[in-house]
């Protein structure tokens, strides 16, 4: 005789959501459904499906700021559109209907011409930047507010400028906080589940935007003097861009930028160690440092690096700059130095896909860069093994330590214009030496 089975139904986090015994001939078949706490369940209709082993751990706190920051920014643009409507002449008998519309339409026109501008210069560069981004997003929002306030007080000319200018700040903050959400929810969702993510995410806010809502209709009655109005807008902005800032310091970007590409390998040149993004979420920075900036190791020599087209990295001479170009397999390189100061730009070559070892190699003669000049740059590229020289097996080794720390080495997080590469032709004659390509002539060039 078989023994009586017990079977389970289970969500993606390994919760037993029915219990089913007997098979409903010898034995009666019972489906016993697992009772979930009212609280429980009305708080897993705001998250996703299997939390949380469906995304990633950063998100809840980061869900968790981002609703706080929301649920002042709710009240604070209720302050503001209050001055909007008062600007515009409500409440007036003096005020001209027409004059209100023609404000209106030279506000929207303006900003939706910024909409398109903005997002055709910056648009590839929010995604490798996409902490930087939701942070500015917000900061362009408080901004556009603040300026609201002023339209009561304005005549009609200098409050046709203040609404031009908020509404292109709010241009400005949409196309940035939409790119950013979606680089940030790609992020979180680990299952495929990104629609289903975003589609809990509009509930969160529908709620947290309903209390605001709620909240400020009752500040908005209780506070209209406008000092008092000043005051408790500077405390909600300040509030709303903390939480904001949290928010976005709390998430552990895998894809290295810029900036986590350059705190990774530097760690690595000092120590040998290989940083995991929680690490690096620690150090980097929201505000600074994601343009590229490098510097030596002792900090005496500190500049930039950036990616360039072959025009631009031959055809750039700046006054009283040291220039050195070097040329590898996969990239040329332009070294400009004066000074304590320097600037890289790297052209990288056709077959390239990834510029992250490219950038490594920025980083390491930046590194190396105040030791060099103590023999003079030259030896540093011309000797067989330069200082601080890394050969393939060792960049090997390091990129897989990369990805075993949990870094996605296939996202292109270093380029935030177009990727441009350079195509170059059949050499006729004796092939250029890898190493220092001297300026025209083979000698130092040095504009005075």
């Amino acid at each position: 005789m078989s023994s009586s089975k017990t079977c389970y139904d289970i969500d993606p986090a390994g919760d037993v959501l029915c219990t089913y015994t007997g098979d409903g001939q010898k034995e009666p078949f019972l489906a016993t459904k697992t009772v979930v706490p009212t609280a429980k369940a009305l708080l897993y209709a705001f998250l996703p499906a299997g939390y949380p082993h469906t995304v990633t751990t950063d998100y809840l706190p980061y869900q968790t700021y981002d609703s706080l920051q929301a649920f002042a920014s709710s009240i604070t643009s209720l302050l503001a559109s209050r001055a909007v409507l008062e600007g515009l002449g409500v409440g007036s008998s003096e005020a001209s209907p027409t004059g209100a519309l023609i404000l209106k339409i030279t506000g929207d026109t303006i900003s939706r011409i910024a909409t398109i501008l903005f997002a055709h210069r910056m648009g590839q560069a929010i995604e490798p930047e996409c902490k930087f981004y939701r942070f500015l997003a917000d900061i362009f929002n408080d901004a556009a507010q603040f300026l609201d306030l002023l339209t009561p007080a304005l005549p009609y000319l200098p409050k046709l400028g203040v609404i031009v200018s908020a509404g292109v700040l709010r241009s400005l903050c949409g196309v940035a906080a939409n790119a950013s959400k979606a680089s940030l929810s790609a992020h979180f969702a680990v299952t495929g589940n990104l629609a289903e993510l975003n589609a809990k995410e509009a509930s969160q806010e529908t709620v947290v935007s309903l209390l605001g809502m709620l909240v400020g209709s009752l500040v908005v009655r209780l506070v209209e003097d406008k000092h008092k109005v000043w005051g408790l807008m500077i405390i909600l902005a300040g509030c709303h861009l903390a939480m904001n800032y949290r928010a976005v310091r709390a998430v552990r970007m895998t894809s290295l930028n810029r900036q986590r590409a350059t705190i990774v390998f530097r760690e690595w040149l000092e120590s040998g160690t290989v940083l995991n993004p929680a690490q690096v979420s620690q150090r980097e920075s929201i505000l600074m440092n994601g343009r590229g900036e490098l510097s030596s190791k002792t900090g005496d020599y500190t500049g930039f690096c950036d990616f360039a087209t072959y025009g631009e990295l031959k055809g750039w001479n700046p006054r009283g700059y040291h220039r050195y170009d070097l040329e590898t397999k996969t990239y040329f390189m332009g070294i400009w130095h004066r000074g304590g100061y320097f600037y890289m730009k790297i052209a990288l070559k056709e077959a390239v896909k990834s510029p992250l070892a490219a950038w490594f190699d920025a980083v390491n003669h930046a590194y190396h860069f105040g030791s060099a000049f103590k023999d003079g740059l030259e030896s540093h590229y011309e000797s067989e093994k330069p200082l601080g020289y890394v050969d393939e097996e060792q960049k090997e080794s390091i990129f897989a330590a990369l990805g075993a720390a949990g870094w996605d080495l296939e996202a292109n997080a270093l380029e935030t214009r177009l990727p441009v590469r350079v195509r170059v032709g059949d050499k006729k004659g004796t092939p250029e030496k890898e190493g220092l390509l001297r300026h025209p002539g083979h000698q130092e060039s040095k504009h005075d």
